[in-house]
């Protein structure tokens, strides 16, 4: 029997070389797994679509004031309002008026508003029906603009005085009532930081034409972006009467992404002021209000159908008068809604002249009085809402709001907009009785005393004429996961985005020798490269 003997060397040899293939074989399982786990951050990252802000601050040699409307607390000349009513022998509808608003004003969201309004239905369909044969309330009794602003000239911009000269760009029918509005042409530029250099005024409350129910004592300012439209009293801060008020000013651009990096979108704007395209939150919240409240009170609000007027929006008013005309969707106006009648509508534009003061400012006064009949005359005064619907389905929206019964859609973030940061502070107005007897006596304020009730200065103005932008970028964009993907394979596979172009070349290369019919052996790598080298 033949004995074989193996050669130990020869094991040895054969033993080390397999443990090299076994290591080999786990060094690129390794190699594998690492490239597969990188690959796979890479791309949740690319996929979670995260985003950082870019902010930076640039100087300028002037700088756009924000549009300003200012609206006063107190929304209808009562003073007029009473002498009127009692010339006219309708001292019952005053007091009705006076029942029903204070009424509305103790009214604390807790309680059944049917409640309260079945309990006072035969006051609330009186002054409906006043409305009715004697026309609006809100229109013949608003706040003259000239009794708003206090001497001449009207108001100063970068050290300079300027007087209205018309009026209809500077009015603006609010819920507020008739309100102030600055600046909507961007004509504003300051170029010098500080107060003298940006926007002042005096305001005069003149509370002694308070109506018995206003709860406040001032005037309520909103910065905006002269595109936007201010219809509610949404996001304004209040001055009061007896105070220089200084707001300092900070110029935001902001620039936001949508999806899948962002939540930004852009809305259409159909009630907007210049037709501008997309809308801003305020506006986006107030078109919602409002259309609910046409929706469920079977009426349009005052404010709303006479600015959709003087912008020549008809077509707005138009889908709402269908709305109203085919739904009457809420009960609590189905016994006290009344359209108001050809014969109501002649009866108040006969009633509109004389009504007013004249006391100054004649063109001013008559040329809002000439708007007023204006809308009076349209087709759709008479689908707007009494000042008793308008007040009680205010209360009633908001109700519905706050105990969740009405839900109302998250408003998004416009995708490029402006904004600005505000820094309030006040000092006692007029700071001396000299200085009021000085500079200040006269226009219907005659004391010291008159004057720390009822005017208020107020500036706006830039500190510093700058701007901070902020950009919201992608933090991980298609050339990143490009550039780190094609590295990572590089590394533990040797395959580049390099690579990807010579085997583009090569398959062209070999498509074209085959088809020329030429033989290449598999390695025959020169021969491929050698003629494409002649081309």
């Amino acid at each position: 029997m033949a004995i074989i003997r193996s050669d130990p060397w020869e094991e040895e040899s054969n033993s080390a070389t397999a443990l090299t293939k076994r290591t080999e074989t786990k060094t690129r399982d390794r190699r594998l797994f690492r490239f597969q786990d990188l690959a796979s951050d890479y791309y949740q990252e690319y996929f979670r679509h995260e985003s950082f802000d870019k902010t930076s601050t640039s100087w300028k040699d002037n700088l756009t004031l924000p549009a300003l409307t200012i609206c006063s607390s107190n929304f209808i000349n009562y003073t007029r309002l009473r002498e009127v009513m009692t010339e006219e022998g309708d001292s019952d509808a005053l007091e009705a008026l006076r029942r029903v608003l204070s009424l509305l004003e103790r009214y604390d969201g807790a309680g059944d508003f049917f409640e309260l309004y079945e309990a006072n239905k035969a006051t609330f369909k009186q002054l409906v029906s006043y409305e009715n044969r004697r026309g609006s309330i809100q229109l013949r009794f608003s706040l003259n603009l000239d009794a708003v602003i206090f001497g001449t000239p009207h108001y100063f911009f970068d050290g300079r005085g300027k007087n209205i000269t018309d009026p209809r760009k500077h009015m603006q029918t609010t819920k507020s009532g008739m309100c102030l509005e600055f600046n909507n042409d961007e004509t504003f530029q300051q170029s010098n930081g500080g107060p003298k250099g940006g926007f002042s005024i005096d305001l005069n409350t003149n509370v002694r034409d308070y109506l018995p129910t206003t709860s406040s004592h001032g005037f309520t300012v909103f910065i905006r972006d002269p595109d936007e439209n201010v219809m509610l009293n949404v996001g304004g801060f209040v001055i009061s009467p007896g105070t220089e008020t200084f707001v300092r000013l900070t110029s935001k651009s902001a620039k936001r992404l949508g999806p899948p990096h962002g939540t930004c979108k852009n809305v259409p704007n159909i009630y907007s002021k210049r037709n501008v395209k997309f809308e801003s939150i305020r506006e986006c919240w107030q078109r919602q209000v409002i259309q609910a409240m046409i929706g469920k009170c079977g009426c349009i609000p005052i404010y709303f159908a006479v600015q959709m007027w003087y912008r020549n929006r008809t077509n707005v008013l138009d889908e709402f008068i269908e709305l109203i005309k085919t739904v009457r969707a809420h009960k609590f106006y189905e016994s006290i809604y009344e359209f108001t009648s050809e014969e109501d509508v002649a009866r108040y534009v006969s009633m509109t002249n004389g009504n007013a003061s004249r006391t100054k400012q004649d063109n001013m006064i008559s040329e809002i009085e000439r708007l007023k009949k204006m809308f009076v005359k349209s087709p759709y005064f008479p689908y707007h809402c009494s000042l008793i619907q308008e007040r009680a389905c205010t209360l009633f929206i908001d109700n519905e709001i706050t105990k969740g019964k009405l839900k109302l859609e998250k408003c998004p973030e416009p995708c490029k907009y402006r904004e600005w940061d505000a820094v309030i502070s006040s000092i006692p107005f007029p700071p001396t009785p000299t200085y009021f007897n000085e500079f200040m006596i006269g226009d219907g304020v005659r004391t010291f005393a008159d004057a720390k009730e009822n005017i208020a200065r107020l500036h706006v103005f830039y500190d510093k004429i700058r701007v901070q932008e902020t950009e919201q970028i992608p933090a991980y964009q298609t050339h990143n996961f490009i550039a780190e993907f094609g590295g990572t394979v590089d590394l533990f596979i040797g395959f580049s985005f390099f690579t990807l172009f010579q085997l583009i070349e090569i398959g062209i290369a070999t498509c074209v020798l085959r088809c020329r019919k030429i033989k290449i052996s598999k390695n025959d790598n020169f021969l491929i490269f050698s003629y494409l080298n002649s081309l």
